[in-house]
């Protein structure tokens, strides 16, 4: 039973509640049906019935969805003469536009629509001709809507979809990133690690054969391997630091969602020019943009926060600004600005700080200082 509702009844899930909340549009008609005390009537509240359907399955593309399309548009039709009820061109307009067809085939769809919706014009307009300025708009409304929904469908799902496409993406960058950042790990432990270990398995073995024969050389060869190992234990240590250290674009992306959930919208600024920033100084600033963002969800009630980023001959620079309430005085053991303050100055940076309409960070580094 359940396969059932979801093959025949249910929406596809992938378009959410959209395509049931337009179903909330069919009640008017619905009702200008009652009372339901007629042949007639009953086999409109068919055609309605057979309309949801065709409304339904077409929303699954497959090879009955012209006949789906089809099937719409010639029962609006007959609403459209019969009842002079044009509202279910609308359904069958947004469906057009959501769907994702090719440009060729979606144009072949709109041709169709827009033919059915002026056999539909013609047909309740010549028995009753509208007179009246009231019955013209009464007409024209509905049918400037019905003739403008598939195109605005259309572009919205377009909008929908690269946005979608441009996720996905994302998530395949972040996925060749992670990869490549394992392989580099990999080359890094092949190139040190592992041949060192070469080398201390060769001496080892040496070293055994030499004990019996010349002790003195065999231990300075257990010399040389315990050289070798401390030089490997620093080499581990150096990557595992490196692998600690994150770089701008990472604290970026951690620090937007902080914001975001905080209701504080950012702008980032010239923020590629930090991509070729030495790793060092990548992670000094990634080190106060962090600080700085802490601060600025808890005390500053901001609701804009813009980051800078600049580079000379001789400086790398970061400005962080805010439209919060700004600093009216620096209490005594204020950590946060006391940390990022003491992270600067201990590598010849510097900090300053401006509270005019908001809050201004500056950081500024000279270059070769890390």
């Amino acid at each position: 039973m359940k396969q059932f509702f979801k093959r025949h009844i249910l929406f596809p899930e992938k378009f959410g509640f959209t395509p049931y909340f337009w179903l909330l549009f069919l009640i008017p008609t619905i009702f200008s049906l009652f009372p339901i005390n007629t042949t007639y009537r009953y086999f409109l509240i068919i055609l309605l019935l057979i309309f949801i359907k065709a409304y339904r399955d077409a929303y699954t593309i497959t090879t009955l969805l012209p006949l789906n399309i089809l099937t719409q548009l010639l029962i609006a039709i007959f609403f459209g003469i019969t009842e002079q009820n044009g509202y279910l061109f609308i359904f069958t307009a947004w469906e057009i536009g959501s769907i994702p067809l090719a440009k060729t085939t979606f144009k072949h769809y709109l041709i169709g629509y827009y033919s059915a919706c002026l056999v539909s014009f013609i047909g309740s307009t010549i028995p009753h001709p509208p007179y009246s300025f009231s019955e013209w708009s009464t007409l024209m409304i509905p049918l400037g809507f019905a003739v403008v929904s598939p195109l605005a469908a259309r572009s919205m799902g377009d909008s929908y979809r690269r946005s979608a496409q441009l996720s996905r993406n994302n998530q395949r960058l972040e996925a060749i990133v992670k990869q490549n950042e394992r392989d580099r790990i990999a080359r890094d432990l092949h190139d040190t690690v592992g041949q060192t270990f070469s080398i201390i398995t060769l001496k080892t073995e040496l070293a055994q054969k030499l004990i019996q024969k010349d002790a003195s050389l065999a231990e300075k060869e257990l010399s040389e391997i315990a050289q070798l190992s401390r030089a490997s234990l620093n080499s581990v240590r150096s990557i595992v630091n490196n692998l600690h250290e994150k770089n701008i674009a990472e604290t970026m992306i951690e620090e937007e969602n902080n914001l975001k959930l905080a209701n504080i919208s950012i702008q980032s600024i010239n923020e590629t020019l930090s991509n070729t920033w030495p790793p060092d100084v990548q992670h000094l600033f990634s080190s106060v943009i962090t600080e700085a963002v802490t601060n600025m969800i808890r005390h500053s009630k901001a609701q804009v926060a813009s980051f800078t980023f600049s580079e000379s001959s001789t400086h790398y620079s970061l400005s962080i600004k805010d439209n919060g309430i700004g600093i009216q005085t620096i209490r005594s053991g204020a950590f946060g600005l006391t940390s990022m303050e003491r992270r600067m100055t201990e590598v010849g940076g510097n900090l300053t700080i401006t509270s005019t309409n908001g809050t201004i960070l500056t950081f500024t580094l000279p270059k070769g200082e890390l």
